[in-house]
């Protein structure tokens, strides 16, 4: 296989899964480890990908749908990472939690302590995985399509598992509030995953930097008015903020640590 043919394949693979593996494109094009690393960097230069730890990930631009979540974990980290703490508050023992996929619900569940004690429900393989090391944790994994940009749960088998389930408190990330309120995706995989949980939850907890902040996506969810709580960062604009309070959604404004 010539060189451009490769190199249009990897990109296929990028734009299709996220993310690509020096070892994984080693075996499927038969060539050395040197010959691959040239490619992605060749893709880097072009903007077609960023390195990753041993590959590479699409370049946010070039997706054709969502950012894969290595991109995303790293966005506004410290933000999140605060938001996770203040969330903390909302977890008793013996609860029925569902944490979804976002990164920064992710966040959440890495702070949760090996002496709480509660139900554990989750879409996405490395949130159960993180909270499966908890000794004093039931977790539940629901069944269902493995989207590659995510590691989540979706289709119908996911759907069923959790519109049979009733949950004290849910925790959504979204990648788009808008500033009349409008909870939004661009995954059409994710958004029945995410409106059954709210459908299911006596406390709908939002953690949203507030970059989220904005115009609508693609795909309507539902309305902040439909919200407990939301759970953001400082530069969170005022005028936000006292839409929330008109609307009864609690606000909490989490304090990242300086740089």
């Amino acid at each position: 296989m010539l060189k451009d043919e490769r190199l249009k394949e990897i990109e296929t693979m990028l734009q299709t899964n996220g993310k690509v593996e020096v070892g994984n494109l080693c075996r499927i094009f038969n060539v050395t480890e040197m010959t691959i690393r040239r490619d992605l960097n060749d893709l880097v230069a072009r903007n077609l990908a960023v390195r990753s730890h041993g590959g590479a990930v699409a370049a946010p631009d070039t997706m054709l749908t969502e950012r894969p979540y290595e991109i995303r974990i790293t966005r506004n980290l410290r933000e999140k990472e605060a938001i996770a703490r203040e969330a903390l508050q909302f977890i008793g023992d013996g609860d029925r939690v569902f944490f979804d996929s976002s990164t920064t619900v992710y966040c959440l569940a890495r702070l949760i302590s090996n002496t709480q004690k509660f139900l554990a429900v989750t879409d996405t393989l490395s949130t159960a995985m993180e909270l499966n090391a908890r000794t004093s944790l039931r977790v539940v994994c629901l069944g269902g399509e493995l989207k590659k940009t995510t590691g989540s749960c979706t289709g119908t088998f996911a759907e069923q598992m959790l519109k049979s389930m009733y949950f004290n408190t849910v925790f959504i990330g979204l990648p788009r509030i808008s500033k009349t309120g409008v909870l939004s995706t661009s995954s059409m995989s994710e958004l029945s995953i995410k409106r059954a949980a709210i459908d299911h939850a006596s406390q709908v907890i939002v953690l949203a930097d507030s970059s989220k902040i904005g115009k609508p996506d693609f795909l309507a969810i539902g309305n902040l008015s439909e919200v407990d709580v939301l759970i953001t960062d400082s530069k969170i604009p005022a005028d936000f903020v006292r839409y929330c309070e008109s609307i009864g959604v609690r606000t909490i404004i989490a304090q990242a640590p300086p740089v």
